[in-house]
């Protein structure tokens, strides 16, 4: 993610544009932040905690790697009567696998290329991290 400095003032820069989804903890926007789309989880602040270990959890920097969602930043947004709590990555048109799945027919290919694609990312998360023996 971005510098924690340039994390907690980014939601002042977000244009949301449209709302792509909606979830237990929140909504999922698209929005436009330096010229490019960005994603936008919003949680309300009584769900802090998911928003929370969920911010802790990308902001790992074993992930960074091109099949592993990027993270942009956490932030929060006060828009009046109450906080919304703010994680931003990068925008993805095809929308979640869920989605893209759900949307039609993949072909065996599609299938693939997607298997190989989770396979590379999920093979990054279980690299063993040079110097942590034992972890």
């Amino acid at each position: 993610g971005l510098p924690l400095l340039v994390q907690r003032t980014i939601a002042r820069t977000i244009v949301l544009q449209e709302i792509i989804g909606k979830g237990r903890f929140g909504e999922v926007w698209r929005g436009k932040w330096c010229g490019e789309d960005v994603a936008v989880k919003i949680f309300s602040s009584r769900d802090e905690r998911s928003w929370f270990r969920e911010a802790e959890i990308y902001q790992t920097v074993m992930l960074r790697h091109e099949n592993i969602l990027g993270f942009i930043a956490a932030d929060n947004k006060d828009n009046g009567t109450w906080t919304q709590l703010w994680l931003v990555s990068e925008y993805h048109e095809q929308g979640s696998l869920f989605d893209y799945l759900n949307r039609g027919t993949v072909t065996v290919e599609g299938m693939v290329r997607l298997a190989l694609s989770v396979a590379s990312g999920l093979a990054h998360l279980h690299m063993e991290i040079v110097g942590t023996q034992g972890e």
